[in-house]
């Protein structure tokens, strides 16, 4: 039986994309402009791309030329990346992303923005946004225009001509910045891209319960590897499931041994190991609660 500590160590550690660093393995994706954590990148998907777990290391900006994507965020909430529209994904928080090609091909810019450029920004806009309410919205997502258009435009034939440095690149992202402000004045803007603080490990309960390899685990394990504490986790399951999570787990665990039943290439005693069962007679008396049958009968019933 696995061990669920390595479950969890596996599960945290591996399949949670970061960026921007990981956009350079990305071979769907380009560097335009680069310096440490101040970075312009171009990604074209051509294939469906879904559940792509990820966060962000600094703040990040995406404008989309073409096509859709949907971010969905650790507490469930989604934003939706339309053509033409920018979208603020803020530092540190875990993410999923989904793109399928019936939205058309996706083509996006991704902006990425070091301490130094932020608080350089910060500097010039706090006085103007002083008695400005403050900002809550985790995600900014708004429309694009003309302006916008031609900033990105310039960032391609930058990269065209192979014209970049350092001070090009910081000149650059502030111009963007300012000309985000100028053209959203509604938006605290500054509020909302100095939400600096540590990665949360928090993760999407749905989505993270997707993975079969879960359900050999403890609620503990579970909240756990969901970034939460046991109550945390008891009272964000409720909210998504209407329902405790033993009661779902246990409902999950036997529908999947139902399905392994049906394959008949594992023994009764395997496959109640492989849906964290460490009491076979356990399984067997709940399989035939939920039933009607035990697990052996109910192979000689489909054969």
């Amino acid at each position: 039986m696995v061990n669920p500590s390595q479950t969890i160590a596996k599960f945290t550690t591996k399949n949670i994309l970061v960026l921007p660093q990981a956009l350079d393995n990305f071979v769907e994706a380009s560097c335009l402009m680069k310096d440490g954590n101040n970075a312009v990148y171009y990604k074209e998907l051509k294939k469906d791309l879904v559940n792509v777990e990820f966060y962000c290391n600094t703040p990040c900006f995406i404008y989309a030329e073409q096509g859709k994507e949907r971010i969905t965020s650790s507490d469930g909430n989604i934003v939706t990346i339309n053509a033409d529209t920018i979208t603020f994904l803020p530092y540190g928080i875990n993410l999923h992303s989904d793109y399928v090609r019936t939205s058309g091909q996706l083509k996006a810019f991704l902006i990425f923005l070091d301490a130094n450029v932020v608080k350089n920004f910060l500097a010039d806009q706090i006085i103007r946004n002083r008695n400005k309410q403050k900002n809550e919205v985790k995600f900014l997502n708004i429309k694009s225009n003309i302006a916008f258009k031609h900033y990105f435009q310039s960032l391609r034939l930058f990269n065209e001509q192979q014209l970049s440095s350092k001070g090009l690149l910081r000149s650059k992202l502030l111009e963007f910045l300012n000309l985000l402000a100028l053209s959203n004045p509604e938006i605290n803007l500054p509020s909302l891209i100095a939400q600096q603080r540590p990665r949360s490990a928090k993760r999407n309960v749905k989505r993270l319960l997707q993975n079969p390899e879960h359900l050999k685990l403890s609620i503990a394990d579970l909240a756990r590897l969901s970034g939460r504490s046991l109550s945390s986790f008891n009272r964000d399951f409720r909210a998504s499931y209407n329902m405790p999570p033993k009661q779902w787990l246990k409902k999950q665990r036997l529908s999947y041994a139902e399905k392994l039943l049906r394959k008949q290439n594992q023994t009764i005693t395997e496959i109640a190991l492989d849906i964290g069962y460490e009491n076979v007679s356990h399984f067997i008396k709940s399989y035939k609660e939920s039933y009607g049958m035990t697990p052996k009968e109910y192979r000689r019933f489909i054969t």
